[in-house]
Protein backbone atom coordinates (compact mmCIF):
# COMPACT_ATOMS: atom_id res chain seq x y z
CA UNK A 1 0.00 0.00 0.00
CA UNK A 2 2.72 2.71 0.93
CA UNK A 3 4.15 1.90 -2.51
CA UNK A 4 0.82 2.24 -4.51
CA UNK A 5 0.56 5.70 -2.43
CA UNK A 6 3.98 6.54 -3.67
CA UNK A 7 3.01 5.84 -7.48
CA UNK A 8 0.40 8.71 -7.14
CA UNK A 9 2.43 11.34 -6.18
CA UNK A 10 5.02 10.53 -8.33
CA UNK A 11 2.05 10.31 -11.10
CA UNK A 12 0.20 13.65 -9.41
CA UNK A 13 3.61 15.50 -9.75
CA UNK A 14 4.06 14.67 -13.54
CA UNK A 15 0.51 15.39 -14.38
CA UNK A 16 0.86 19.22 -12.82
CA UNK A 17 4.46 19.48 -14.84
CA UNK A 18 2.79 18.39 -17.63
CA UNK A 19 -0.13 21.02 -17.69
CA UNK A 20 1.76 23.21 -16.51
CA UNK A 21 4.55 22.45 -19.65
CA UNK A 22 0.96 22.78 -21.95
CA UNK A 23 0.04 25.79 -20.71
CA UNK A 24 3.39 27.40 -20.56
CA UNK A 25 3.99 26.42 -24.45
CA UNK A 26 0.69 28.12 -25.64
CA UNK A 27 1.62 30.93 -24.23
CA UNK A 28 5.27 30.82 -25.51
CA UNK A 29 3.75 30.49 -28.36
CA UNK A 30 0.89 33.36 -28.94
CA UNK A 31 3.81 35.50 -27.32
CA UNK A 32 5.96 35.34 -30.41
CA UNK A 33 3.74 35.14 -32.84
CA UNK A 34 2.49 38.61 -31.59
CA UNK A 35 -0.11 38.11 -28.85
CA UNK A 36 0.78 39.03 -25.45
CA UNK A 37 -2.48 38.45 -23.02
CA UNK A 38 -1.18 35.48 -21.97
CA UNK A 39 2.35 36.47 -20.98
CA UNK A 40 0.42 39.46 -19.43
CA UNK A 41 -1.68 37.49 -17.29
CA UNK A 42 1.30 35.52 -15.70
CA UNK A 43 0.71 32.38 -17.80
CA UNK A 44 4.39 32.04 -19.40
CA UNK A 45 5.48 30.57 -16.26
CA UNK A 46 6.31 26.94 -15.63
CA UNK A 47 5.09 27.85 -11.98
CA UNK A 48 1.43 25.19 -11.53
CA UNK A 49 -0.37 27.55 -9.09
CA UNK A 50 -0.22 30.28 -12.38
CA UNK A 51 -1.89 27.64 -14.41
CA UNK A 52 -4.31 25.67 -11.45
CA UNK A 53 -7.64 24.85 -12.23
CA UNK A 54 -9.94 23.99 -9.36
CA UNK A 55 -11.66 20.61 -11.43
CA UNK A 56 -9.55 19.74 -13.86
CA UNK A 57 -6.02 20.03 -11.43
CA UNK A 58 -7.33 18.63 -8.70
CA UNK A 59 -10.82 17.33 -7.88
CA UNK A 60 -11.09 15.29 -11.16
CA UNK A 61 -7.91 13.15 -11.09
CA UNK A 62 -8.20 13.22 -6.98
CA UNK A 63 -11.65 11.50 -7.67
CA UNK A 64 -10.24 9.25 -10.53
CA UNK A 65 -6.43 8.37 -9.48
CA UNK A 66 -7.11 5.67 -6.66
CA UNK A 67 -9.31 3.79 -9.70
CA UNK A 68 -7.08 4.07 -12.37
CA UNK A 69 -3.22 4.34 -13.20
CA UNK A 70 -4.13 7.00 -16.36
CA UNK A 71 -5.13 10.00 -14.44
CA UNK A 72 -6.54 13.05 -16.81
CA UNK A 73 -6.42 16.65 -16.11
CA UNK A 74 -6.02 19.98 -17.06
CA UNK A 75 -4.82 24.21 -16.26
CA UNK A 76 -6.73 27.23 -16.53
CA UNK A 77 -7.66 27.97 -20.37
CA UNK A 78 -5.01 29.81 -21.52
CA UNK A 79 -6.60 33.02 -23.20
CA UNK A 80 -6.00 34.42 -26.28
CA UNK A 81 -6.61 38.06 -28.39
CA UNK A 82 -6.99 37.04 -31.79
CA UNK A 83 -6.61 40.39 -33.26
CA UNK A 84 -3.19 40.58 -31.64
CA UNK A 85 -2.11 38.18 -34.30
CA UNK A 86 -1.13 38.86 -37.71
CA UNK A 87 -2.65 36.33 -39.36
CA UNK A 88 -5.54 35.41 -36.36
CA UNK A 89 -6.97 32.05 -37.97
CA UNK A 90 -3.49 30.32 -38.42
CA UNK A 91 -1.55 31.94 -35.92
CA UNK A 92 -4.03 31.24 -32.78
CA UNK A 93 -4.33 27.51 -34.25
CA UNK A 94 -0.17 27.45 -34.05
CA UNK A 95 -0.23 29.13 -30.42
CA UNK A 96 -3.10 26.26 -29.59
CA UNK A 97 -1.10 23.19 -30.78
CA UNK A 98 2.01 24.26 -29.19
CA UNK A 99 0.85 22.77 -25.73
CA UNK A 100 -0.01 18.98 -26.71
CA UNK A 101 3.15 19.40 -29.75
CA UNK A 102 5.60 20.39 -25.96
CA UNK A 103 3.61 17.14 -23.83
CA UNK A 104 4.83 14.91 -27.05
CA UNK A 105 8.38 16.83 -27.21
CA UNK A 106 8.63 16.11 -23.27
CA UNK A 107 7.81 12.40 -23.54
CA UNK A 108 10.55 11.99 -26.51
CA UNK A 109 13.09 13.71 -24.48
CA UNK A 110 12.51 11.41 -21.44
CA UNK A 111 12.89 8.90 -24.21
CA UNK A 112 16.20 9.49 -25.32
CA UNK A 113 17.28 10.18 -21.53
CA UNK A 114 16.31 6.57 -20.98
CA UNK A 115 17.99 5.12 -23.76
CA UNK A 116 21.24 6.88 -22.57
CA UNK A 117 20.53 5.56 -19.38
CA UNK A 118 19.94 2.41 -20.55
CA UNK A 119 23.33 1.90 -22.41
CA UNK A 120 25.25 3.18 -20.05
CA UNK A 121 24.38 1.71 -16.42
CA UNK A 122 24.78 -1.97 -16.41
CA UNK A 123 21.41 -3.59 -14.96
CA UNK A 124 19.06 -0.32 -15.93
CA UNK A 125 16.90 -2.73 -18.52
CA UNK A 126 15.54 -4.78 -15.35
CA UNK A 127 14.52 -1.42 -13.79
CA UNK A 128 12.79 -0.29 -16.95
CA UNK A 129 10.81 -3.00 -16.90
CA UNK A 130 9.69 -2.77 -13.65
CA UNK A 131 9.10 0.95 -13.82
CA UNK A 132 6.31 0.14 -16.48
CA UNK A 133 4.65 -2.29 -14.76
CA UNK A 134 5.02 0.13 -11.61
CA UNK A 135 3.67 2.97 -13.60
CA UNK A 136 0.67 0.82 -14.40
CA UNK A 137 -0.11 0.06 -10.68
CA UNK A 138 1.42 -3.43 -11.23
CA UNK A 139 1.93 -4.46 -7.35
CA UNK A 140 3.33 -8.09 -8.37
CA UNK A 141 6.71 -6.25 -9.07
CA UNK A 142 8.71 -5.19 -5.72
CA UNK A 143 11.52 -2.64 -5.76
CA UNK A 144 14.03 -4.36 -3.08
CA UNK A 145 17.58 -4.56 -4.39
CA UNK A 146 16.80 -1.87 -7.41
CA UNK A 147 19.66 0.67 -8.03
CA UNK A 148 19.24 4.04 -6.54
CA UNK A 149 18.45 5.53 -10.03
CA UNK A 150 15.48 3.88 -10.26
CA UNK A 151 13.27 7.02 -8.71
CA UNK A 152 14.35 8.49 -11.35
CA UNK A 153 13.84 5.77 -14.37
CA UNK A 154 10.57 5.54 -12.92
CA UNK A 155 9.83 9.54 -12.81
CA UNK A 156 11.09 9.78 -16.40
CA UNK A 157 9.14 6.74 -17.66
CA UNK A 158 5.66 8.42 -16.28
CA UNK A 159 7.12 11.68 -18.24
CA UNK A 160 6.29 9.49 -21.23
CA UNK A 161 3.22 7.71 -20.07
CA UNK A 162 1.37 11.27 -19.01
CA UNK A 163 2.82 13.45 -21.54
CA UNK A 164 0.98 10.95 -24.27
CA UNK A 165 -1.49 10.52 -22.40
CA UNK A 166 -2.37 14.21 -21.97
CA UNK A 167 -1.46 15.08 -25.53
CA UNK A 168 -4.18 12.71 -26.90
CA UNK A 169 -6.56 14.18 -24.43
CA UNK A 170 -5.93 17.81 -25.21
CA UNK A 171 -6.05 16.73 -29.00
CA UNK A 172 -9.68 15.49 -28.92
CA UNK A 173 -12.13 17.42 -31.32
CA UNK A 174 -14.52 18.71 -28.36
CA UNK A 175 -14.93 22.42 -28.14
CA UNK A 176 -13.91 22.71 -24.81
CA UNK A 177 -10.18 20.96 -25.82
CA UNK A 178 -7.56 21.89 -27.47
CA UNK A 179 -8.88 19.34 -30.57
CA UNK A 180 -12.10 21.42 -30.78
CA UNK A 181 -10.39 24.86 -31.05
CA UNK A 182 -8.32 23.80 -33.73
CA UNK A 183 -11.70 22.03 -35.70
CA UNK A 184 -13.42 25.02 -35.33
CA UNK A 185 -10.81 26.81 -37.70
CA UNK A 186 -11.71 24.68 -40.53
CA UNK A 187 -15.79 24.62 -39.93
CA UNK A 188 -17.89 26.42 -41.98
CA UNK A 189 -20.13 29.46 -39.78
CA UNK A 190 -23.16 27.55 -39.34
CA UNK A 191 -21.64 24.23 -38.61
CA UNK A 192 -18.59 26.14 -35.94
CA UNK A 193 -22.20 27.40 -34.34
CA UNK A 194 -23.69 24.64 -33.96
CA UNK A 195 -20.64 22.64 -32.74
CA UNK A 196 -20.07 24.82 -29.78
CA UNK A 197 -23.96 24.98 -29.11
CA UNK A 198 -23.78 21.27 -28.11
CA UNK A 199 -20.88 21.67 -25.84
CA UNK A 200 -22.63 20.20 -22.83
CA UNK A 201 -23.97 17.26 -24.96
CA UNK A 202 -20.43 16.73 -26.26
CA UNK A 203 -18.91 17.01 -22.60
CA UNK A 204 -21.96 14.74 -21.30
CA UNK A 205 -20.94 11.63 -24.36
CA UNK A 206 -17.39 11.89 -23.54
CA UNK A 207 -17.79 11.62 -19.62
CA UNK A 208 -18.97 8.16 -20.81
CA UNK A 209 -17.55 7.51 -24.09
CA UNK A 210 -14.52 9.60 -23.80
CA UNK A 211 -11.88 6.66 -22.13
CA UNK A 212 -12.46 4.38 -24.93
CA UNK A 213 -11.78 7.09 -27.65
CA UNK A 214 -8.54 8.10 -25.47
CA UNK A 215 -7.82 4.47 -25.35
CA UNK A 216 -8.17 4.51 -28.86
CA UNK A 217 -5.32 6.52 -29.95
CA UNK A 218 -3.01 6.18 -27.12
CA UNK A 219 -2.01 2.43 -26.89
CA UNK A 220 -0.80 2.59 -30.17
CA UNK A 221 0.42 6.06 -29.29
CA UNK A 222 2.26 4.52 -25.84
CA UNK A 223 3.17 0.97 -27.59
CA UNK A 224 5.54 2.51 -30.19
CA UNK A 225 6.99 4.93 -27.33
CA UNK A 226 7.97 1.23 -25.40
CA UNK A 227 9.19 -0.42 -28.95
CA UNK A 228 11.76 2.09 -29.00
CA UNK A 229 12.59 2.30 -25.12
CA UNK A 230 13.16 -1.07 -25.37
CA UNK A 231 15.02 -1.78 -28.94
CA UNK A 232 17.04 1.67 -29.14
Amino acid sequence: MPLNYALIIFELVVMVLSISLHDCAQAWAANRLGDPTARMMGRLTMNPGRHFDLLGTLIWPVLFIFRSPLVLGWGKPVTFTPRNFRDPSRYEMLATLAGPAAQLLAAFVALLILVIVRHTLPGTLDSLIIASHLAMRDATFGIQGLPGIFPLILFLYFCILVNVLLCVFNLVPLPFLDGGKILLHYLPYNAAKIYQEMSFVLMLAFFFLGYYVIMLFFLPIMSIFQALLFTL
